[in-house]
C-alpha cells in the first residue's frame, strides 16, 4: 500500500462510489467526500477513509478524482469557499476530472486554476463511460486527455479504474470524445423504450421480443441493459433520467455551437424532457417506456412477458418489425454520431474503436461504419445498407401510424432517410424502392401535420390532408 499514491475522491454516488471502492479494493488509500452522508458511510464500510470537506479530502493526497454530477458542482468543489479543493491540494498534485461536462468546461477549469495562482496543479480531463457495474469492477472506458507527462504519472490510478483506457489528446479532447459517445448512448436508451413500448402495446410476448432483438442487427448495449428492467417491472434507479438528460443537453448544446444538425440527438433530448414532464426525472431511465403505454398500465411490458409466445404478429407488428424499427434508428444515429465526431475534429477511427467497446455500441454501428471509414464521408446516402434499412423503417413507422402509436425516434430517423434519398438525385432516378421511401416519407409528414393541427385545435385553410 505504501508504494501506491494516495487518492482523494468526491462524488460517491452510483458510479463514483463504485469507482472509489474499487480503488480501495486494489490497495489505494482513498479519502472520500460526498454531501450525502449515507454514501460516505457505505464507502467507509468498504475500507475507505472519510473526509468532512473537499479540502480535507484533498490535503493528504497525490491525486484528486472528481465524479460529482456536473460542471457547476465541479466548479464549486474546486473553488468555492474556504473548504474548496484548491485550498487543500498540495503543490504539484493532480486533479482528475471524470465527470461529464460541457466541451468548453475543462479549458475554463484550467484557466481558473492559473488565475488563482495554482498553475502548479496538474489538471487531467478524463470522462468515463460504462455504468455502475463496470465502475465497481474497474472496467470503465476512460477518455483521458491532458499533457502526456501528467497522464503518465496518473497511469496507475487511471488503469485501475478502466478496462479500456484511451489517450485522446489535449485538454477537452476527452470531454469531446465522451460527448460524441453520449449521442449514441442517448439515442439508444430512448429507442429501447420506444421499441418495447410498441411490442407491449400490440400484445407481443416482450420476453421473446427482447431475446430476438438481442440476437439481431437491432441489438445494442443499452437495449440489452434496459429491457430487463422493463420486463421485471424493476425501477431501481441504477441510472436516473436526470443523468442522460444532462448528457443530451451537453450534446445538443455542443452541436448547436458547431452548427451541426443533430436531428436524432435533439429528438432524444426532447423526449427526455417529456419524461421530466411526466415526473420521471429521478427515476431509472428505463422507466421512460411508460411514456409509450397507457398511464393506467405502467407494468404492461412486464405483463406481456407472459403473453402467447406463438403469436407471430399483432396489428401487422411482429418481432421483425421491432428489429426494423430499431435498426433504422441505430443506423441513422450511428452516422449522425460519426459526422458529429468529424465536426468536433476528433479522430474517426479511434472513435469507431471506442464506441465498438463502450455503452454506446449497437450492432448496426459495427456492421456498417467500417466500410464508411475510408471515405470519411458521413451521410446516409453514402451508406450501402441505408436504402434497404430505410425502406423497412418506413414500413415500421407506417404500422405505428395506423395504430396511432407515438414513435418520435423512428420518425426522426425516417426523415433523415428521406433527405438522403433526395440528396443529389431526382425522383425519376430513385427507382421503385427510392420512390416508395419518398412517398412513405411524404405521407408520414402530411399525417403528422394533420395530427398536430387536430390535437392543438388549429386549422390551416386550404390544406388538403388527403394522401
Amino acid at each position: 500500500m505504501a508504494s501506491k499514491p494516495t487518492i482523494g475522491f468526491a462524488g460517491l454516488g452510483a458510479m463514483g462510489g463504485g469507482m472509489a471502492i474499487n480503488l480501495v479494493k486494489n490497495g489505494f488509500t482513498v479519502y472520500g467526500f460526498d454531501v450525502y452522508q449515507p454514501l460516505v458511510d457505505k464507502f467507509v464500510e468498504a475500507g475507505g477513509k472519510p473526509a468532512k470537506t473537499p479540502k480535507e479530502a484533498a490535503s493528504q493526497v497525490d491525486f484528486f478524482v472528481s465524479m460529482v454530477a456536473n460542471g457547476a458542482q465541479n466548479a464549486g468543489l474546486l473553488f468555492e469557499g474556504d473548504d474548496a479543493v484548491i485550498h487543500g491540494l498540495g503543490k504539484g498534485k493532480t486533479f482528475i476530472l471524470c465527470s461529464t461536462t460541457p466541451t468548453t468546461f475543462p479549458h475554463e477549469i484550467r484557466q481558473r486554476l492559473d488565475e488563482a495562482g495554482r498553475s502548479d496543479v496538474k489538471f487531467l480531463d478524463c470522462p468515463v463511460s460504462g455504468g455502475t457495474i463496470r465502475a465497481a469492477n474497474g472496467t470503465l472506458s476512460i477518455f483521458s486527455s491532458g499533457p502526456d507527462a501528467d497522464l503518465d504519472a496518473a497511469k496507475d490510478v487511471l488503469e485501475c479504474m478502466s478496462g479500456n483506457l484511451y489517450r485522446m489528446g489535449g485538454i477537452s479532447d476527452g470531454t469531446k470524445t465522451k460527448t460524441i459517445h453520449q449521442l449514441l448512448a442517448a439515442t439508444n436508451i430512448i429507442s429501447a423504450s420506444e421499441a418495447m413500448g410498441l411490442a407491449a402495446t400490440v400484445g407481443l410476448n416482450t420476453q421473446s421480443v427482447m431475446e430476438h432483438v438481442n440476437q439481431s442487427d437491432a441489438a445494442s448495449f443499452m437495449f440489452e441493459n434496459r429491457a430487463p428492467h422493463m420486463i421485471k417491472d424493476d425501477w431501481s434507479a441504477l441510472s436516473a433520467l436526470g443523468i442522460i438528460l444532462k448528457d443530451t443537453t451537453i450534446v445538443t448544446d455542443a452541436a448547436r455551437e458547431a452548427q451541426f444538425p443533430a436531428a436524432l440527438a435533439n429528438t432524444a433530448h426532447y423526449t427526455y424532457l417529456q419524461g421530466v414532464h411526466a415526473g420521471l426525472l429521478k427515476e431509472d431511465d428505463a422507466k421512460l417506456v411508460q411514456l409509450y403505454i397507457p398511464k393506467s398500465q405502467g407494468d404492461l411490458v412486464s405483463q406481456m412477458s407472459k403473453a402467447d409466445v406463438n403469436m407471430s404478429a399483432s396489428h401487422k407488428v411482429s418481432r421483425d418489425t421491432i428489429v426494423d424499427l430499431l435498426s433504422g434508428i441505430h443506423l441513422a444515429a450511428s452516422i449522425e454520431g460519426m459526422a458529429f465526431c468529424k465536426a468536433l475534429g476528433q479522430d474517426r477511427k479511434i472513435m469507431y474503436e471506442i464506441i465498438s467497446k463502450a455503452a454506446g455500441w449497437n450492432a448496426m454501428f459495427t456492421k456498417c461504419m467500417p466500410a464508411m471509414l475510408e471515405k470519411d464521408s458521413w451521410s446516409l446516402e453514402d451508406c450501402t445498407e441505408a436504402a434497404e434499412v430505410g425502406k423497412k423503417l418506413s414500413e415500421a413507422v407506417e404500422k405505428c401510424r395506423v395504430i396511432q402509436f407515438p414513435c418520435p425516434m423512428a420518425s426522426a430517423a425516417l426523415v433523415q432517410y428521406g433527405f438522403a434519398a433526395l440528396a443529389g438525385k431526382t425522383i425519376e432516378n430513385q427507382g421503385r424502392g427510392g420512390r416508395r421511401l419518398l412517398l412513405a416519407l411524404l405521407v408520414f409528414m402530411v399525417t403528422m401535420i394533420k395530427e398536430f393541427t387536430v390535437e392543438f385545435g388549429m386549422a390551416v385553410e386550404g390544406l388538403d390532408y388527403t394522401e
